[in-house]
């Protein structure tokens, strides 16, 4: 990165006539995502196309691959790690990782959804509390001194993106019943980082203003349709993941400091439409009728101009925003975008039916299929006695497996149900009165109007922001667990790895 070679020039001769260094190659640490806790060739070769290579002038040597836990019950399954734990013993792996390397190894740890939270709690010196992963038995997890002048960090995915992960958008929360702490944000101007976020990941990119319930909807389908995304070639190309500036579609935005690098990246659908547009033949065009005034309502859960209403302000992406109650847009550029969001939906539903349109393209596909599709040749004899007694023996066997995997999975859903119910009924109403208390105490401070209303205003978006969510990941659950009666391979009780 173009800050590590100013590290490495800052350690030289201060001379002016001394020659500039040559940068040096980098060696990328390569954890996974949530639920892959050992990274595929595939995984590590996109990333290191997509993320890390673009961010290391000097090249790179051969990745390393760093093997975590990376369990995020109950989405990863029943039986996997809660967050907090996962990311205490992803802490210590990647920290001891790390003191294996020599002093001044020029080094980036990738991050992606949960590893980007265990890479900013290294860079803030987190000591996980009540934790068996910490002296006396483990070391503190940190960075070594020998690395922090040659470090840097690139993540995709960040829960902890200042502005717009959903672990920093509610500060001070804990869903203890499900093993889920609110950590904050990625340090401000701790280490050099690079910071990737695609539009609606619900997990990155998680709506300001979550009273407009529209907009957290789209957020939690889009850690379904979105999140899941950063690694993959099909959705994410060189250009995607490219500045504006040099010829790519992200979005950088403004920072405090030129060490902190945060790029958008726009996404072209709304994930809450992508369910209709599985819909065949007809659900494309519906969606894309819909989309252009839906797009404008959902928008104004984050009414900044990243997501189009240039008549707001842009927050510094590096410094963490808290979630609020009403965006600060003009009424006029609102009632602009929805009247422009009615002849575009319009015309895009037309434009569907047309010989290029959604419409055509399917029922090509449609007919293709049809025309490659066969019988396949049958051929009947009748089995030996020893052959029918095996197979009626492995039916049985097949038929009581799959009975007991199905059963398995559908009360394997009723923890996490019961799990997401306590935080409703427990964590959230405490968190409210907290929320209320600090209301009064900004009204005694000499702020009497603004006080009253966060004192009942935030109580209440946060509740609509965070039920919805979680209601969503309990939908999630249950659809898991049907899924585990139709086919064995997704029951919830097997452990992710």
């Amino acid at each position: 990165l173009e800050w590590t070679g100013l590290a490495v020039g800052r350690r030289t001769s201060a001379a002016s006539t001394a020659a500039v260094p040559a940068l040096a190659a980098t060696l990328p640490l390569i954890p996974g995502p949530s639920g892959v806790p050992i990274p595929s060739q595939t995984y590590v070769d996109n990333v290191m196309t997509f993320y890390v290579g673009p961010n290391s002038p000097g090249g790179t040597l051969a990745p390393q691959v760093v093997f975590t836990p990376e369990g995020l019950y109950p989405i990863t399954g029943v039986k996997s790690l809660p967050l907090s734990t996962s990311v205490d013993q992803g802490l210590t792996i990647v920290s001891d990782t790390l003191a294996k390397l020599p002093a001044g190894t020029t080094t980036t740890v990738f991050g992606y959804s949960q590893s980007a939270i265990i890479g900013s709690l290294l860079q803030a010196g987190y000591v996980p509390p009540n934790s068996e992963y910490v002296p006396p038995k483990f070391p503190l997890p940190t960075i070594p001194e020998g690395l922090r002048e040659s470090i840097s960090f690139v993540f995709v995915g960040n829960e902890m993106n200042p502005n717009g992960g959903f672990l920093s958008r509610f500060p001070g929360l804990s869903l203890a019943s499900l093993g889920i702490e609110f950590y904050g944000g990625t340090p401000e101007d701790a280490y050099p980082t690079t910071n990737y976020a695609l539009e609606y990941d619900g997990f990155a990119d998680f709506p300001r203003y979550p009273l407009n319930l529209l907009s957290v909807l789209n957020a939690g389908l889009g850690i379904v349709f979105v999140h899941t995304k950063y690694a993959d070639a099909d959705y994410v190309t060189p250009t995607t993941v490219t500045p504006i500036a040099l010829g790519g579609t992200a979005i950088e935005l403004p920072t405090t400091s030129p060490t902190q690098r945060y790029l958008f990246m726009p996404t072209e659908n709304l994930p809450l439409l992508e369910p209709l547009r599985l819909l065949p033949l007809i659900g494309t065009p519906i969606a894309d009728l819909i989309q252009p005034v839906l797009k404008v309502i959902v928008d104004l859960g984050y009414g900044d101009p990243a997501h189009g209403f240039t008549s707001a302000v842009q927050p510094d992406a590096n410094v963490v925003v808290p979630f609020g109650l009403f965006p600060d847009v003009s009424p006029l550029e609102v009632l602009s975008r929805l009247v422009s969001g009615i002849g575009e939906g319009v015309s895009d539903f037309v434009a569907d039916f047309g010989p290029q349109g959604s419409l055509a393209r399917e029922i090509s596909a449609i007919a293709l299929a049809v025309q490659s599709f066969s019988l396949p040749a049958l051929s009947f004899s009748l089995p030996t006695p020893d052959e029918f007694i095996n197979g009626l023996q492995e039916g049985i066997t097949a038929i009581a497996d799959r009975v007991s995997f199905a059963i398995a999975g559908l009360y394997a859903a009723l923890l996490p149900t019961a799990d997401i119910l306590n935080a409703f009924l427990i964590s959230l109403p405490a968190y409210s009165v907290n929320l209320v208390l600090a209301g009064i105490e900004q009204m005694i401070n000499g702020q009497p109007i603004a006080g009253l209303i966060n004192a009942i205003g935030l109580p209440i978006a946060a509740n609509v922001g965070l039920i919805a969510t979680a209601g969503l990941v309990g939908v999630l659950v249950w659809a898991q667990a049907a899924g585990a009666v139709l086919d064995p391979a997704l029951n919830l009780t097997r452990p992710e790895n």
